[in-house]
This record gives structure tokens, C-alpha cells and sequence, in this order.
């Protein structure tokens, strides 16, 4: 172990290849199951290199200081060639399931590079870059760090965006153009700058603008599912799927005070939040995201399906969740204020369906883009992720708000048809409670337990009452 830690000294060499070859001989010792993977953890006490250079690590032995620094080493090898950066994004995806080593990851200077650098077009990396992010946010305590977040953003011109830094124009018929906007802390040896930066932007005395980075990190989601990013084609919008942002989202909906980012509306990306720019038509972050649970990857169907889930677990979400298009609701900190809201139902139905035929009567009732989805139709085959969609059902029935919606939108007819077709004892089980709640008769007490907020566009409101606790047999423990 003390050979392998004798290694540390040469990850900051001047010798490029030094730095790759000792990084190259460390990786492999990072993973949870290595052996010698103390050596690189430090322990519950030791302060953060920030600390230790203020002169605040009295008393801190000269190996836990080595480890302190040979972190900040891997952090800035993030940004060096291809190979080397590779490598060290692995070790710190590795090594960053341990709160003791997430905690150092944390400054606002790295996590600034880290959400610039995933949310570029041109890394290469960026995926690797997502699943850090994944695992730092994993941390409840480290999750607000991101979600507070703002990084630097650049507007590039329309007519700077199709020229290279030498003014040459790309007139490349099948080639995606650049994002109008650049992320100057994204600079890294494995990424490109935006063709149509200039110095000048960056110039002293010139202000750059912030955005929050969330919303950089929501709409580098959205670009990693375009056409050709998967299979890596020339000209595609962005490199790098980033799928395991999915879970970045899904850990930042678990924790109640970043939970709320993802239900507020914002404008298009990346236009800032002005009395100006606020408009009846903004969307909240969610929006983007529900559209993933039956995409192809496994990571963003369940980070999707977590999103849902855990913003369910909050029974003042519900009107966000279940507002169709005709409905708007009180946004939280202007009740005078109507926004949209995500519904959520026809994501978390659409995986439990498949191709049975689902009679006239019955699909009228169903959100319009269920009900004609044919014989082609596959149920989700995940039993994890079916489980999900029937917990966020029964989150979504613990209010008589919500057992209304979920009854006039057909859901009963889904569960009906996917339990016929369930093969797991334990989500059968669910889904028969889930019909107990849709099916039984509501007393006056039930009809009270009301979610206040949703609006109809008209005016109307949806639900009458004041909110009171559901029933005990309603609460939902969820593991």
C-alpha cells in the first residue's frame, strides 16, 4: 500500500506521461471491492484541502493531508488530455460512493467545471462527468450544493455560431449547428471550445451572465437523447447521452428543500428568469423529464420514474403532478400567479400498458395519447420500474384529489389489464390495493381530503374543501 501512495507525488508532474502512467496504476485500486482502496480516503475529520491551506489542519497527519491533495489532483486532471482525464473521472466516480471523499468534491470551483463540462456539446467525457454528479448528489447533505448552484454562460451570435475561431464557415449540410451559448468553464483538454467564442467576451470589465445549473444540467439531458448522440455520429447535437443525469434529478426530487426546483416554471433555455421573460407558458423542469420513462436506456427510464415518485411523496405536489394542459396551478410563492403544471399520468401509465385491446367506452377515458397505441405496445419489462409506476399511483390515491383524477382517466382500466398480465406476486398485490382505493365508496370524511391548488383554465376549481390528513389505512410507507 505505502508503493501505491508513493504514486500520489507523480499525478501533479510537470511530465504528461508521468502524470497518465501513475493515474493508470492507481484507477484500478479505486473501486468499493479493491483492497488497498483506503489509501485514497480519507478520514470523517480531516478538513478539505481549502482548510488545510488556511492553516486549519493542525494536528492532521502528513497521510491524511496526501490523500486531501492527491484528490485535488484528480480534480484537476479532470481537465487534462483525453486519456488522463478519463481516468481520473473514473477513479472519483469510484471513489465518490463515500461521503468521506464526496465531501471534498464539493467546492463551488469544481462542481462549477463539473456541471459546465457535462452540460457542453463537445466533451466527450460528459458521461463520465454525469455519473459523478450522480454520486455526489446520492449524498442528501451534498445535494443542495447543486441545486443552488449558478454557473457562467456565454450568448454566442446566430452569425458567430456557424464559424470556427478562424472565421471559416461550416457549411456542412447534415451537421447540427453549435448551441447559440458556451459554458467557459467547461475548458478541458478532451473537450473543444465554441466555435464561435471569442476572447473579447471573456474581456476584463465585461460581465458574464449566470445561469442556474440544473437547468444547463435539464437541457444537456434533453440534447444527450437526440438523434446519432448514442451511437456517437458525426454532426450529432451534443457527445455524450449524459443518461445518468437522470439520477442527478431523481436525487435532487428526494430531498424536500431541492425537490421544489423541478416544479417551477422557467423560461426556454438559457433565457434568464425577468419580470420581463416570465410568461403563462413556461414549464417546469419536470416536464422534461417525465417524457423519458419508457426511453431505451434503463438509467433514464428509472431516474425518470424516481422524479415522479419522490415529488408524489409530497402531497402539495399533487396538483404540479396531475394538471393536464386545461388546468393551471398556484404557483407556490404567488397564488395569484397560474402556471403549468406536468401531468405525469399518461408517463406513469404508458409503461404498465400493452397490446391488448382496450375497449371504445373504456379508452375514451384515458388520456388521449394512450389510447390508440396498437398491437406493437410492450409493457415496461423491468419489474423494478413497474413497481415504481404502481407506488406513484398509490402516492397519487392518498388524496381524494387525487383518486379522482386517477379515476377519470381510465387508470382503473390500465391496472386491470396489466394485472391480468403481472407474472410478480408482490406488484399484483399492489395493484389490488391500488383498485381498493380507486373502487371503494367515499365517505364525507375521505371527500374532505382534498389537495388545494389546482385551477381550471376556465376558473373553476378542481377540488372544493380544506386539506385534512387521508385516512390511516392511506399512508403509504415507501423503502
Amino acid at each position: 500500500m505505502s508503493g501505491l501512495s508513493e504514486l500520489f507525488q507523480f499525478l501533479h508532474a510537470p511530465n504528461p506521461d508521468a502524470r497518465e502512467l501513475a493515474l493508470a496504476n492507481l484507477a484500478g485500486h479505486t473501486p468499493k471491492t479493491a483492497a488497498s482502496r483506503n489509501i485514497f480516503v480519507p478520514s470523517g475529520g480531516t478538513p478539505v484541502w481549502k482548510d488545510l491551506q488556511a492553516g486549519k489542519g493542525t494536528g492532521v497527519s502528513e497521510s491524511e493531508r496526501a490523500k486531501v491533495e492527491m484528490l485535488e489532483d484528480l480534480k484537476t486532471l479532470c481537465r487534462d488530455q483525453a486519456m488522463i482525464a478519463h481516468d481520473a473521472f473514473s477513479s472519483l466516480v469510484n471513489l465518490s460512493d463515500s461521503i468521506l471523499v464526496a465531501k471534498h468534491l464539493v467546492d463551488e470551483e469544481f462542481l462549477a467545471f463539473l456541471v459546465s463540462f457535462t452540460a457542453t456539446h463537445t466533451a466527450t467525457l460528459s458521461s463520465l462527468a454525469a455519473m459523478l454528479l450522480s454520486n455526489i448528489t446520492f449524498h442528501p447533505s451534498l445535494t443542495p450544493l447543486l441545486s443552488n448552484l449558478t454557473i457562467p454562460i456565454i450568448s454566442i451570435p446566430a452569425t458567430s455560431s456557424s464559424t470556427d475561431s478562424t472565421g471559416n464557415s461550416d457549411s456542412s449540410s447534415n451537421k447540427i449547428p453549435p448551441p447559440p451559448y458556451y459554458f467557459p468553464l467547461s475548458r478541458s483538454g478532451s473537450s473543444t471550445i465554441h466555435p464561435g467564442y471569442r476572447s473579447e467576451m471573456e474581456a476584463e470589465g465585461t460581465t458574464v451572465p449566470r445561469v442556474e445549473a440544473v437547468r444547463a444540467l435539464v437541457q444537456a439531458f434533453e440534447d444527450g437523447s437526440s438523434e446519432g448522440v448514442a451511437k456517437a455520429v458525426e454532426g450529432a447535437k451534443r457527445k455524450g447521452t449524459v443518461h445518468f443525469l437522470a439520477s442527478v434529478f431523481a436525487n435532487i426530487s428526494m430531498v424536500p428543500s431541492t425537490r421544489p426546483l423541478l416544479l417551477l416554471p422557467f423560461p426556454a433555455f438559457p433565457t434568464p428568469i425577468t419580470p420581463e421573460t416570465i410568461s403563462p407558458e413556461d414549464e417546469p423542469l419536470l416536464t422534461k423529464i417525465v417524457v423519458y420513462t419508457e426511453h431505451p436506456d434503463t438509467i433514464r427510464r428509472g431516474g425518470a420514474l424516481g422524479c415522479i415518485k419522490n415529488a408524489a411523496m409530497d402531497r402539495a405536489s399533487h396538483p404540479f403532478l396531475l394538471a393536464t394542459e386545461a388546468d393551471r396551478v398556484q404557483h407556490p410563492t404567488d397564488p395569484k400567479r397560474k402556471i403549468k403544471g406536468v401531468d405525469v399520468l399518461p408517463w406513469v401509465l404508458s409503461p404498465l400498458m400493452g397490446p391488448e385491446e382496450i375497449d371504445i367506452e373504456e379508452g375514451d377515458a384515458l388520456p388521449e395519447t394512450l389510447q390508440f397505441l396498437g398491437p406493437d405496445k410492450v409493457r415496461e419489462r423491468d419489474p423494478v420500474l413497474r413497481m415504481m409506476c404502481v407506488e406513484i399511483l398509490l402516492l397519487l390515491a392518498t388524496s381524494f384529489t387525487g383518486r379522482a383524477s386517477l379515476r377519470e382517466r381510465g387508470t382503473y382500466t390500465v391496472i386491470k389489464l396489466a394485472n391480468e398480465a403481472e407474472k410478480d406476486d408482490k406488484i399484483q398485490d399492489q395493484m389490488i390495493r391500488l383498485v381498493g382505493l380507486l373502487k371503494r365508496d367515499e365517505g364525507q370524511d375521505t371527500q374532505k381530503d382534498v389537495v388545494e391548488g389546482l385551477v381550471r383554465v376556465n376558473g373553476q376549481n378542481g377540488a372544493d374543501g380544506e386539506e385534512e390528513e387521508g385516512d390511516s389505512d392511506l399512508e403509504i410507507e415507501v423503502i
